[in-house]
Order: structure tokens, then C-alpha cells, then sequence
């Protein structure tokens, strides 16, 4: 008797070892859900969209898009960890550790597993067409005078994501930034709208997701928190060109999928990646649209992610958000 259930034991895992397999090795079978935790018409949600298209051709399901921008995309971020890990929902991750540290969440490396990276874009700083500002050095002085005065969108939660590279510069400039007004929204899509209508003075959000309102004359840009002028944008002064010492931030943006994904599933998405990334097609897209090329791959990847906790930590810190 006890040979004969030691005999079936073995059946049964061997059955479901095969199964695992074959459905692993099948994968997809269906259609993914491809979660972006920004609203449409942002730049997650333009990247994420050229991404799923060259998904959709290499695996031959659809990868659905699907929005998911509530509370500055704690929702969406938070509903990529929770899923099941059989490959069907994936996500856009982005710059996630202000969550945790703000108390939004309990999201760190260990939340996800990472596929890919495929996009940084540098932050920068606009206003309002008609704005009474010609500068970034012209905000800090104020802010300097009067921290209360100005009203600063984030273009998500504050401070993090693209306002986490503005609160550097201005710490590194003595400003308290307990003392400020910032003023979240959900993605930077919500934001340029908040600022175009004068809820805010002036915004935090990259240059390719503001480009439509600058060519309409909407919205100015006052400069991007980059090394150098990008090339997309070659009238926009840098932040180090105003203001000495201006240190540099943005935005990531990576394929990745809840913890415990099959390390094959991941594997032939890490591949499908960098070759989609590599591809004539997605090059011209985002060089068209002006979006940051930035790759790397699953093991690079995690360690970015690390630093990235660490980076935000310490600006949180210095803002007062954390103890």
C-alpha cells in the first residue's frame, strides 16, 4: 500500500512538473494585460503603447494597455504586484519608492520582477505660456524669498517621480522644501492641465510630454534637469546652466511583472525587449516623440531599482517626508 501511494505521489508531480511546463513553455495562450499606472496621452502610457505593439507582433496575442492612474499610479503599481505570476499581467514600473517611504505602500524590489528597461527621461521644469518666469533661477530666488509663494505640481505624488529631481536642486540651494506648496495630480498628463489652467505655477514632467502644449503655445519649459540640452529639444537650457552645480534626475520606466514569474517567461520577454528596443521602429518612435533611450536588462535592471530606493530615501529624508 505504501509503495503504491509513493508510486502515485510521484505520478502527480511529474504530471504537474509537465504541465507547468508546457503551459510556461506555451506562453501566451491568451491575451496579456499590460498595466500602466498613468493616465493615457503621459509619457508611460505612449512608451507603454509602442512596447505592447512589438510585444503583440513577436508573441502574437494582444497586450492589452490598460490605465490604472489613481492616487498618483499607487493603484496600478500596487495591482502589477498583487497579480498572479503566470505571465498574463505585466506592467509599466516607474520611479515606485516614494510610495513605501510616504506610507502608500509596502512596494520595494521585492514586489516585482524586473524584465526590462527600456526608457529614462530627464525631468524639466514648465510654466504656463504667459508666466511672469523666465528662468529656473528666477523660481529658486523666489522660493528662496518666500517658499509658500509658488504653487508646484508633480505630475504625480509629492515629492517623487519627476519632482524628486526638483527638490534636489532646491535642497542643494538651502531651500526647506517642507515649506513648499506641492500639489499632486494623477500623471503628468493631469498635471499640464492643472498648470495650462492656473492651479499651479509651475510643473514638474518631461519635455516629450509636454511637447504638444509647448508646440500649441500653451506651456514654456524653463529648463530640463539634464547633463546636456537634449537633442529633441536644443532650445531648452539645462538646469547646470542657470543654476551652478544643478544636479540631474528623471524618470525610468521598465517592463516588469509581479514576484515568482517563471524565469522563462522572463527570459523570452527580456529578449522580445531588447530586441523591440533595438528595432528601427521603436528608435524612431521615441526619438520622434523626443523620449530617452535607455536600456537595460533583467540582473541591471534590479540593481537600478535598488539604487533607485536608496536615491529617493535620502531625498525624502532631507525633505522631511521620513524620519
Amino acid at each position: 500500500m505504501r509503495k503504491l501511494l509513493a508510486l502515485t505521489t510521484v505520478a502527480v508531480l511529474a504530471v504537474g512538473s509537465g504541465v507547468s511546463a508546457v503551459t510556461a513553455q506555451e506562453w501566451p495562450t491568451r491575451p496579456v494585460t499590460l498595466i500602466v499606472a498613468a493616465g493615457a496621452g503621459g509619457g508611460t502610457d505612449a512608451t507603454a503603447r509602442w512596447l505592447a505593439a512589438g510585444l503583440e507582433e513577436r508573441f502574437g496575442q494582444p497586450f492589452n494597455v490598460v490605465n490604472r492612474a489613481e492616487g498618483g499610479g499607487i493603484s496600478g503599481i500596487t495591482e502589477i504586484s498583487k497579480a498572479d505570476p503566470d505571465g498574463y499581467t505585466l506592467g509599466i514600473l516607474f520611479n515606485y519608492a516614494p510610495f513605501k517611504l510616504l506610507g502608500m505602500g509596502d512596494l520595494t524590489s521585492d514586489s516585482y520582477t524586473p524584465i526590462a528597461q527600456y526608457n529614462f527621461d530627464f525631468a524639466a521644469v514648465h510654466v504656463k505660456a504667459d508666466s511672469e518666469f523666465q528662468s529656473l533661477a528666477e523660481v529658486v530666488d523666489q522660493l528662496q524669498e518666500d517658499p509658500a509663494s509658488i504653487a508646484i505640481g508633480c505630475g504625480a505624488v509629492c515629492p517623487s517621480s519627476w519632482s524628486s529631481a526638483l527638490s534636489k536642486i532646491l535642497i542643494d540651494n538651502g531651500i526647506d522644501i517642507k515649506t513648499l506648496r506641492w500639489v499632486p495630480s494623477a500623471g503628468a498628463a493631469a498635471g499640464l492641465q492643472e498648470l495650462v489652467a492656473g492651479g499651479v505655477d509651475i510643473l514638474t514632467a518631461s519635455l516629450p510630454e509636454a511637447n504638444s502644449m509647448m508646440d500649441a503655445g500653451e506651456v514654456r519649459p524653463l529648463a530640463v534637469l539634464a547633463p546636456e540640452r537634449l537633442d529633441a529639444f536644443p532650445e531648452v537650457p539645462t538646469a547646470a546652466e542657470q543654476i551652478p552645480d544643478a544636479a540631474p534626475g528623471g524618470v525610468f520606466r521598465a517592463l516588469a511583472g509581479p514576484p515568482g514569474l517563471p524565469q522563462d517567461i522572463v527570459d523570452r520577454l527580456e529578449a522580445a525587449v531588447e530586441e523591440i528596443y533595438n528595432s528601427e521602429s521603436f528608435q524612431n518612435n521615441m526619438k520622434k516623440a523626443g523620449f530617452g533611450l535607455q536600456y537595460r536588462d533583467a540582473e541591471g535592471l534590479l540593481d537600478w531599482m535598488k539604487t533607485h530606493e536608496k536615491d529617493t530615501e535620502t531625498v525624502l529624508r532631507a525633505a522631511g517626508a521620513i524620519q
